[in-house]
């Protein structure tokens, strides 16, 4: 596929009503999911998250440090967040804006709201990059995932105080616990992008967008290349899928992060983009699209290799496989 096709322009943006999260939900985000909930005290730490307020606590850290976004407070902003919430047909959250850097979230499970720092409005020049941001955000509503990604941010601190009086325990219920976390928001960000490209129906956008969270300065923006950001992406995986070696070593480099690279997040869009899956929730088919495969599934949460059917060990991490 050249870069021209996958970066075609899509047919005018309409709402996709009764849209489930599940038709458009990325297969590693259902995994990881499963994963998580599996992790011993995973369940008892959502519990204290909830019990010690920290929700509320970020709720009112951002109302009082930002600016609400509303139909007389950077209007065009708030027509884009009403237009995303009909298309992605999710009730409409509260909009915030905040002095930052480059960087946007959700948080509130119980009273959803998004934050765009000014870092990220001022690096995306073009007001479809803003909306696909937008749209970015309501798809980690639209699939739930807000709790576990208020954790995720906060799950450091969290976990001193919930296990603070049981080192040595604490210390390895918290490293699994952080570690099926961070896995897991890295797989969440593939459901999100997905999100975004059901609303824009065009992956320029959203392809600019990510290159411009890759490597982007408001200096250079008109030096930037979609279409060469996309080969990019492609050679990535290409040249590190040779090898269980480089497979290996791309695992590690990831265990840490809470997204993916910019890079594979792109090659996934521009791969899903012309899929009979992508076009039939176009179309407004939503029967038993997105429903996972029967496939081969790593038991480790950490790791990051795609679904293998037909296989006995992760060719990633080697821990045995289990049908799914």
């Amino acid at each position: 596929m050249t870069p021209e096709m996958s970066l075609v322009t899509r047919p005018q943006r309409v709402p996709l009503k009764g849209l489930p999260a599940t038709a458009f939900q990325h297969p590693l985000d259902r995994q990881a999911t499963e994963n998580l909930k599996k992790i011993k005290g995973f369940d008892w730490l959502v519990g204290k998250f909830i019990e010690y307020g920290f929700e509320r606590i970020d709720y009112i850290t951002h109302i009082g440090g930002g600016i609400r976004v509303g139909p007389k407070q950077m209007s065009k902003h708030y027509a884009m967040l009403r237009e995303c919430c009909e298309i992605l047909d999710v009730p409409e959250p509260e909009l915030y804006v905040m002095q930052g850097g480059v960087n946007a979230f959700t948080s509130g499970h119980n009273h959803p709201f998004i934050v765009l720092e000014t870092g990220l409005l001022e690096l995306m020049d073009n007001d479809d990059e803003v909306m696909a941001v937008i749209a970015h955000e309501l798809g980690h509503i639209k699939c739930g995932h807000v709790l576990y990604k208020t954790m995720a941010r906060g799950i450091k601190p969290l976990l001193e105080i919930v296990t603070g009086s049981i080192p040595l325990a604490g210390k390895l219920l918290g490293s699994g616990i952080e570690g099926g976390l961070l896995t897991w928001s890295r797989r969440s960000e593939l459901s999100a992008d997905r999100a975004a490209l059901l609303v824009m129906r065009d992956a320029r956008p959203c392809v600019t967008m990510l290159m411009k969270l890759a490597g982007g300065t408001e200096r250079h923006v008109a030096s930037l290349d979609a279409d060469q950001f996309l080969l990019q992406a492609r050679a990535y995986k290409e040249g590190l899928d040779h090898s269980m070696s480089d497979r290996f070593y791309r695992f590690v480099v990831n265990m840490r992060a809470t997204h993916p690279f910019a890079v594979e997040r792109a090659r996934m869009l521009d791969e899903w983009v012309s899929s009979p899956e992508y076009n039939g929730i176009l179309s407004g088919n939503y029967s038993g699209v997105g429903l996972p495969a029967k496939a081969a599934l790593c038991l480790n949460p950490n790791c990051l290799q795609p679904l293998m059917p037909n296989a006995m060990f992760c060719g990633v991490c080697g821990t045995p496989l289990r049908s799914h």
